[in-house]
């Protein structure tokens, strides 16, 4: 089971059920060395990440940091970095070092982020774009996410949305269907479906522009 003794909320340790570590555990971390430490990390020693976690953060943070700019991110990835550590410790190499490894893994971390934010920007860009694109011609082209993460996010969008919106916009942005060819299948007026779908664009925006700021 992964500790939470060692995890951070905004660069704060939360200490899981204690609240006291022995005095004389934490002296002999402190004279331990990173080989010893991850030694015991193997053996699922949770004061052993602990004390990797206050020799390293700083020099991590400043790595994570360069690349994502964002205090928040750079907490939750330096969190990831250590959940890593602590289910991967078998893979250190001690003739490498530890803060090289560590360093290594926080880098990933922070770049597979970035790109994740990237990726993100994008989609919900052209996402927004189409749905300005509300004329009936040209039709919309099959709409595809950049990733499964930001399928579930827009389809959980969507999904908020009244069933007759959720219709109109599934239909027009991953199915392909003209306004007209929607009408028709449906059993519906044409002007019905522009409403609808004028409608589905403003509520979307509404929960879309959030994601955008965060991103």
């Amino acid at each position: 089971m992964v500790p939470t003794d060692f995890l951070t909320l905004s660069g704060r340790y939360v200490y899981g059920n204690k609240t006291i570590m022995d005095t004389q555990a934490i002296s002999t971390n402190d004279s331990r060395s990173d080989i010893e430490l991850m030694e015991a990390v193997f053996r699922r020693e949770s004061d052993a990440i602990q004390e990797i976690y206050k020799r390293y953060k700083s020099s991590l943070c400043t790595v994570i940091q360069n690349v994502l700019h964002d205090d928040v991110e750079t907490d939750d990835t330096l969190n990831d970095v250590f959940l890593q550590l602590w289910d991967n410790a078998d893979r250190f190499d001690p003739a490498k070092g530890l803060h090289g490894f560590l360093v290594t893994m926080a880098r990933r971390r922070a770049l597979d982020r970035l790109r994740r934010r990237i990726a993100y920007r994008r989609a919900t860009d052209r996402f927004e774009a189409e749905l300005q694109a509300n004329s009936d011609e040209p039709r919309v082209r099959h709409f595809e996410p950049a990733n499964s993460d930001l399928a579930d996010l827009l389809h959980g969008v969507i999904h908020k949305l009244p069933i007759p919106q959720q219709e109109v916009i599934n239909l027009t942005f991953f199915e392909g269907l003209s306004q007209r060819e929607i009408a028709a299948r449906k059993s519906i007026a044409l002007g019905t479906v522009k409403t609808r779908l004028q409608l589905a664009q403003k509520k979307l925006f509404d929960h879309l522009a959030p994601v955008q700021a965060m991103i």
